[in-house]
């Protein structure tokens, strides 16, 4: 049946045989907790509050389970990796996860903006086994929520999901890969692809594992695609890009998104002659105004840190457009992460033949 509160129209609920998770080269985290201390915080990761209230402690800390090293905690905690490049619109994330008892939960959580940095979630996938059943549900921070996977025990809330069952057992290994290819989310556990979003409607930026007391996770891997071939910019005439974030409402460009513009200031190096426009564009939170000056000032800021990545400043030129010229609607959260973005417009082009990426 077809949850009333449903979020991703088109969910596939069905469990499907087949290996069709496929992992990213460009691995932008990986950990197996080799070189950490048993009893001790994780060096590669980030701690966020635990969701007890009150509670300010890090609960999360590295075990021993047989030969591995494992991420554990004594209380449900969400913890952040510190990925050395941003999420891009396609990447990947795997891990083996146990339960050392038959209830476990576990979550791939997301922030949608700056305020990742800072433990905010906008996203939450929920991935649970109680009473015998195993569900996943697609949650918001506004408490919208459906189950994609599996049923819920409320059935005030929820109308049961006919799907075929998955067996788990506790104290016993498995591998959950997760997808988002340009938006489209696929996630398998083993080999069983449980569920698949066609459209999430979302850009991710911060990227959150949460784990209940009973959960442990092993050989963490978050990668993405490469990054853009800025190729296209000569025959498309302009370049969209989201991988540009700035601190909310302020001018200041987040470090991940460094990546990205040392492989952009790369690419103008390497082709003389490029001239560009950098457009800023924001979503319609604030006055009009507010969000022209802000976007004037974004824009020369990308300017500056290209110029001091080497780059000419001559061939640059900015213009701020404000929340003009919107991608989708400003009504939803979704929408004004996709209109918050970064445009290069290919003003000249009299160079020698464009030098392929390596």
């Amino acid at each position: 049946m077809y949850c009333a509160n449903c979020l991703a129209q088109g969910s596939s609920y069905g469990a499907s045989s087949v290996k069709g998770f496929t992992p990213l080269d460009n691995v932008i985290f990986e950990d197996n907790f080799s070189r950490d201390s048993l009893r001790h915080f994780p060096h590669k990761w980030k701690s966020r509050k635990c969701i007890k209230e009150g509670c300010t402690k890090t609960h999360a800390i590295v075990l021993q389970e047989g030969a591995d090293k494992v991420l554990g905690t004594n209380y449900f905690t969400y913890v952040k990796p510190t990925l050395t490049g941003a999420l891009t619109d396609s990447f990947t994330v795997e891990f083996d996860f146990m339960s050392k008892a038959p209830q476990i939960w576990l979550k791939i959580a997301f922030g949608l903006d700056k305020k990742a940095l800072d433990g905010h979630i906008n996203r939450e996938f929920v991935f649970s086994n109680e009473d015998g059943h195993f569900s996943v549900e697609n949650i918001t921070h506004t408490g919208r929520y459906e189950v994609i996977f599996g049923y819920s025990s409320e059935e005030a809330i929820y109308d049961r999901v006919e799907v075929p069952p998955v067996v788990f057992s506790a104290s016993k290994w498995y591998h959950l890969g997760f997808s988002d290819n340009q938006r489209h989310i696929s996630c398998y556990l083993d080999s069983t692809r449980i569920f698949e979003i066609p459209d999430c409607g979302y850009l991710p930026f911060g990227l959150f594992i949460g784990l209940s007391d009973s959960a442990i996770c092993r050989h963490v891997v978050v990668a993405n695609s490469k990054l853009p071939d800025f190729n296209k910019l000569l025959v498309e005439k302009k370049f969209v890009t989201h991988s540009i974030l700035f601190e909310t409402n302020k001018v200041v460009i987040g470090e991940d998104s460094d990546p990205f513009l040392a492989q952009l200031a790369k690419w103008l190096l390497k082709n003389p002659g490029i001239s560009i426009e950098i457009d800023g564009y924001t979503d319609s939170v604030g006055s009009a105004a507010s969000n022209l000056s802000l976007s004037v000032s974004r824009a020369k800021e990308v300017k500056k840190q290209l110029v001091a990545k080497g780059v000419p400043a001559a061939g640059l030129t900015t213009k701020g457009l404000g929340a003009t010229i919107p991608l989708k609607s400003n009504k939803t959260e979704e929408g004004r992460a996709e209109n918050r973005r970064v445009e290069f417009v290919l003003l000249e082009s009299r160079s020698r033949p464009l030098l392929k990426e390596r």
